[in-house]
């Protein structure tokens, strides 16, 4: 379904950034942002903190006590060696392996949450309000919530190079 949305093509971050602020301030409804490079501060602003850190946490967590026990159970359990009068369960050579481990699985699983919270997989078409989008400018793509010449007027005075309105299916 495709809506009409207005866009506001910026050159310089700094500008898009007082753009983005003064639009928010006057409740306009932003849709997305693309540019050429990331903008630390347009993130923080744009978007709300990522819970991803403390579910990589949680992923962590749950690979060492994991894997703590398929090594002890393997070690101690199921299939005992006693070799040079070494016990059972030797802890030491079990922690590159925890290390390692917790490593590989929690990477892997951040990725994949991260794929699958954002819906991106191998061949899905890009959504683009311009296909010159990432080129070397910056694009604010807002809803026509409210007044739509309020908000041509507010891109303009921000510094906007130009305001389009175009038809775009998010």
């Amino acid at each position: 379904m495709s809506y009409k949305h207005i866009i506001g093509v910026f050159d310089d971050e700094a500008l898009l950034l007082k753009a983005f602020r003064k639009l928010k301030k006057n409740g306009a409804n932003i849709k997305d942002i693309y540019g050429p490079f990331a903008d630390h501060d347009l993130m923080k602003a744009f978007a709300p903190e990522s819970r991803l850190p403390y579910l990589s946490f949680v992923f962590a967590v749950m690979t060492i006590i994991g894997a703590f026990g398929f090594l002890y159970y393997t070690a101690v359990i199921d299939y005992p060696l006693n070799y040079s009068g070494k016990p059972y369960f030797s802890f030491p050579s079990m922690v590159v392996v925890l290390f390692l481990l917790t490593i590989l699985v929690t990477g892997g699983l951040s990725v994949v949450t991260f794929l699958g919270r954002t819906q991106l997989f191998p061949g899905k078409e890009a959504k683009m309000p311009d296909p010159q989008a990432m080129d070397n400018r910056f694009y604010l793509v807002l809803d026509q919530n409210f007044n739509p010449e309020d908000i041509k007027k507010w891109l303009k005075e921000s510094g906007a190079e130009d305001v389009l309105e175009k038809e775009i299916d998010f």
